[in-house]
C-alpha cells in the first residue's frame, strides 16, 4: 500500500496521488486518494477515495467515496458514497446515503437514504431543509421585490 504518513508535525498543505494518513499532526489542507485522520486536525479535505476520521477533526470534506467519522467532527460533507457518523458530528451532510449512529450529530442532512439509530440526532432532515429553503427564498424574494418599488 502506497501511503504517506504525517506524524507529530505541522504542515501547510499535503497533496498525494496515493493514500494519506495524518496522526497527531496539524495539516492546513489535504488532497489525496484515501485520507485517514487519527488524533489529528486538518483544514479542507478533498479525496477521490474514502475519508476516515478517528478522534480528530477537519474542515469541509469533498469525497468521491465513503466518509466515516468516529469520535470526531468536521465541517460540511459532500460525498458520493455513504457517510457514517458515530460519537461525532458535522455541520451538514449531502451524500448518497447517511447513517447517524449512537452519539452522532448532523446539523443539516440531505440524502435519499437516511438511517438514524438510537442516540443519533439530526437538526434538519431533507424535508425540513427543503421547507426552510423555500421559506427563506420566499422571504428574500419579497424583500427584493419590495426594495425595487
Amino acid at each position: 500500500m502506497d501511503e504517506h504518513l504525517e506524524e507529530r508535525r505541522v504542515v501547510g498543505t499535503m497533496e498525494a496521488a496515493g493514500d494519506v494518513a495524518v496522526e497527531r499532526s496539524l495539516i492546513g489542507a489535504v488532497s489525496a486518494h484515501n485520507v485517514r485522520i487519527e488524533r489529528a486536525a486538518a483544514g479542507p479535505i478533498m479525496a477521490s477515495g474514502d475519508v476516515s476520521i478517528h478522534q480528530g477533526g477537519c474542515g469541509p470534506v469533498l469525497c468521491s467515496g465513503n466518509v466515516s467519522i468516529e469520535q470526531g467532527g468536521c465541517g460540511p460533507i459532500l460525498a458520493r458514497g455513504p457517510v457514517s457518523i458515530r460519537q461525532g458530528g458535522t455541520q451538514s451532510v449531502l451524500a448518497g446515503e447517511a447513517r447517524i449512529e449512537a452519539g452522532g450529530f448532523a446539523g443539516l442532512l440531505l440524502s435519499p437514504k437516511v438511517t438514524i439509530e438510537d442516540g443519533g440526532r439530526v437538526l434538519m432532515n431533507t424535508a425540513q431543509a427543503a421547507a426552510f429553503g423555500a421559506a427563506v427564498g420566499t422571504v428574500l424574494g419579497l424583500i427584493l421585490l419590495r426594495r425595487r418599488r
